[in-house]
């Protein structure tokens, strides 16, 4: 080998090390703005990083180290390449999901769905019922947008009561209605209203995006708000968190004002290492912790549909322990998740069919995303109804998480983070997020899962959000006492006994 080959030889593998450690730098500026790695692993990485592109450079002298540190170095600065669009997409993915402070809550015009009206100037004539009330601040910006969309200045009825409005629309009384659609989820869940977004199609739609405000429950300004007073509840500590994770059920944002299918409370003890969820039926019969609703009982579903603190402050007061954060899951999203980590294996505990998706059987069932979607919806299938209805959401989490841990999702790790940033938001804070996950990367120690679910018995009564009665699930008092007494001991450092 000639002179002048050795020479580009050598200056390629220079440049190749200038490479490398411009890639180094660029890396270890993404993993220091992810900040879940300690200080002294974020060294070690940029030490390594630097060595080898020391190494490469020294050894570029000579001819055959040279053409293998060559080699060396292009794969680690590919390795740094895919690195940092991970670490890249991810601080995107959390930035999207953090601190999320506003809620949306969708307003819509809606027809009849056999009704050959497409949009809001097909219905000029039509006679509109709206609900709530239309003196609602929003409700007042919905009607100003309504009219100056369609050009039309349109004529509406107010009506105090939702079913009223349904049942009118149904008997073509009125031929469209204006209401929010939060109180049409209220009614979905219902034996008597089941299945009426099949029987209505929106025609025009609003959605307001709002602060995240604390709900007000004072009934004059001099009372003292029972709501407020938390002098006697449970506080979480230095090594201890308390979440609220609420499921819902619905298309677009997670942030969406909605009822809450799931809710469990989630503590975590980083001191004992052990992890209490408790479970409370979505159809709870519990006083909502509203203002209007003066003490009223009403399904713990429905405070999901007046914004997610007012089902915050319902829990707390059913448990008396303060809520530090939030994480609300919109299972819709869960089909594309699905979808993007190529499925998940989702165990039944009965076989059931779900027309015309896929018929489920006992054990372990292969899903897509639909599939999986339809088997976490379904409860006309079990004589437990909701209770099963639960179960097989906690499951398909499970599924999701163990498909997950294994490495077949970094094959498709961009578009999985795509598709959790469109179905997950919390309040939570990055700091707190990523002090959590330093503390599991330093100490690799497993977790003490602890489970339980409150329960009670089915009734008919008549919940604060609706004008008639319904099913409810009256609380059993003993298991919601045994929920505030894992609660007191986790929080207090006691180890939890299964």
């Amino acid at each position: 080998m000639n002179e002048k080959t050795k020479n580009i030889l050598k200056i390629s593998g220079y440049i190749l090390c200038g490479i490398e450690l411009i890639l180094g730098i660029i890396f270890i500026a993404h993993l220091c703005k992810l900040d879940v790695l300690t200080a002294k692993a974020i060294i070690l990485i940029a030490v390594i990083i630097l060595g080898s592109v020391v190494l490469c450079a020294a050894l570029q002298k000579f001819v055959a180290t040279g053409i293998i540190t060559k080699i060396i170095s292009i794969l680690l600065s590919v390795v740094m390449v895919v690195g940092t669009i991970y670490v890249s997409a991810t601080n995107k993915t959390l930035d999207k999901i953090l601190n999320t402070k506003t809620q949306i809550e969708n307003y819509s015009l809606y027809v009849l769905a056999d009704d050959k009206a497409a949009d809001i100037k097909d219905i000029k004539d039509y006679k509109i019922g709206g609900y709530p009330s239309l003196t609602n601040e929003d409700m007042v910006k919905v009607l100003e947008k309504m009219n100056k969309d369609s050009e039309i200045e349109f004529k509406v009825d107010e009506y105090e009561d939702i079913t009223k409005l349904i049942d009118d629309l149904y008997n073509k009384k009125i031929q469209a209605i204006l209401v929010n659609s939060a109180h049409l989820s209220i009614l979905d869940n219902t034996d008597e209203y089941f299945g009426i977004d099949d029987k209505i199609k929106a025609v025009w739609n609003m959605s307001i995006e709002k602060e995240v405000e604390e709900p007000t429950n004072n009934i004059e300004e001099e009372t003292k708000d029972p709501y407020d007073d938390y002098k006697d509840y449970l506080y979480s500590g230095e090594d201890v968190i308390t979440v609220y994770i609420s499921g819902i059920d619905t298309t677009g944002p997670a942030n969406v004002v909605r009822n809450s299918d799931v809710n469990i409370l989630l503590t975590v003890n980083t001191k004992t290492r052990q992890i209490l969820m408790i479970n409370t039926p979505r159809d709870f019969y519990v006083p909502i912790a509203l203002k209007e609703a003066n003490g009223a009982k009403d399904k713990l579903t429905h405070a999901g549909c007046y914004g997610v603190k007012c089902s915050i402050k319902t829990i707390e007061n059913l448990y008396g322990v303060k809520i530090d954060n939030y994480i609300k899951i919109n299972f819709s999203g869960f089909v594309g998740i699905v979808d993007a980590i190529g499925g998940v294996d989702v165990y039944s505990e009965y076989e059931f069919t779900v027309d015309p998706i896929k018929t489920y059987k006992v054990g372990y069932n292969h899903c897509t995303g639909i599939e999986a979607l339809a088997f976490a919806r379904e409860r006309h299938s079990f004589n437990s109804g909701d209770r099963q209805r639960g179960k097989n959401q906690m499951e398909v989490i499970k599924a999701v998480i163990s498909k997950l841990a294994s490495t077949d999702t970094l094959l498709n790790y961009t578009d999985f983070l795509d598709e959790l940033s469109m179905c997950i938001v919390t309040d939570m804070s990055k700091d707190t997020l990523t002090d959590l996950i330093k503390l599991q990367l330093s100490d690799m120690r497993g977790w003490d899962f602890i489970t339980y679910s409150a329960d009670g018995t089915g009734a008919k009564k008549k919940p604060y959000s609706l004008s008639f009665e319904t099913y409810v699930m009256e609380p059993n008092e003993s298991t919601v006492e045994t929920a505030k007494g894992y609660l007191s001991k986790i929080i207090n450092g006691e180890i939890i006994s299964n």
